[in-house]
């Protein structure tokens, strides 16, 4: 499947016109995003992972193979983070465009210290914590990088790439300055989470995300795990547990029921759900909503 599957694509690829419609095909929802809102109604912008699936597990199959070979370009963050992207775009000759080396990144082992005590950690698959679109500098930074590559490949469009970008960025750094002060002064300095994404924002705010999962959603907490975040929930009298409503977790549910815990949702924002996608929510939108919590779960003025 897979051999007929690149045939059809080098085929395709060697038969494909400059008169064919301007494809751009993004991995994650963030890119999406931020790609959409960059063409608008240009350039038919389409993405690899499909609303509530989880990324950290994907893996591309043969039709993801032709689907993209339909493109002009695949925006990645790039192979340190989605590494099988590399072998993709080979299999599929469409042109890469990479966005982490231009972006801050933290080593997924430098976040702090009560993840790793006696735990293994998918994160051994890569040092850079994956969650980069978590920090506001690093969204503005991938308006930017997305809009310039844009703009060269499709030249007759770049002063509405050029206006849209500065509208996006305009936006992400009113969510920064909001973040900057709401979260400036709160009681807590601990929340618990599902899934450990919130590095970036626990280094710009000042806060500790204790999570159940691990790095990558799928990651399942041993019995001594579940022990100490019990010992961690009552000694910090934490009265909320955080949760991906896209993400479930039999011991996360169970532990919220044990220590008598209101569940909250926020965001990782790797992928969203059809459902908030039907409804209308978008990336601004579930931020918003994340900050709310946050202040609540942290207690902040």
């Amino acid at each position: 499947m897979v051999i007929v599957s690149i045939l059809y694509i080098k085929d395709y690829n060697s038969s494909r016109s400059s008169e064919d419609s301007a494809i751009v095909t993004t991995t994650i929802y963030p890119l999406y995003f931020i790609t959409k809102g960059i063409v608008g109604d240009k350039v038919v912008v389409k993405r690899l992972i499909k609303p509530g699936n989880e990324i950290h597990s994907f893996a591309p199959t043969p039709t993801d193979l032709i689907d993209v070979s339909h493109s002009d370009i695949l925006i990645t963050l790039g192979k340190k983070i989605e590494p099988w992207v590399e072998k993709m775009a080979n299999a599929t000759y469409v042109k890469l465009f990479a966005l982490e080396d231009g972006l801050e990144t933290i080593a997924s082992s430098h976040l702090h210290h009560t993840h790793h005590h006696g735990e293994h950690r998918d994160s051994d698959k890569s040092s850079i914590n994956p969650h980069v679109w978590l920090d506001f500098d690093n969204d503005i930074k991938m308006v930017d990088m997305i809009s310039t590559e844009l703009s060269r490949l499709y030249p007759k469009y770049k002063s509405i790439f050029t206006k849209n970008a500065i509208k996006l960025k305009e936006n992400f750094g009113e969510l920064k300055l909001a973040y900057e002060n709401g979260l400036k002064e709160c009681k807590k300095d601990t929340i618990l989470v599902g899934h450990d994404a919130f590095g970036y924002q626990e280094r710009r705010y000042h806060f500790e995300a204790e999570s159940i999962m691990g790095i990558f959603a799928h990651s399942r907490p041993d019995a001594a795990k579940i022990a100490k975040l019990s010992d961690m929930i009552e000694s910090r009298g934490l009265r909320y547990m955080f949760m991906d409503p896209i993400e479930s977790s039999k011991s996360a549910m169970q532990l919220a029921t044990d220590m008598n815990l209101t569940l909250l949702p926020l965001y990782t924002l790797g992928n969203i759900s059809l459902q908030d996608e039907k409804s209308g929510k978008d990336m601004f939108a579930l931020l918003k909503a994340n900050l709310v919590n946050l202040k609540k779960g942290l207690e902040c003025r």
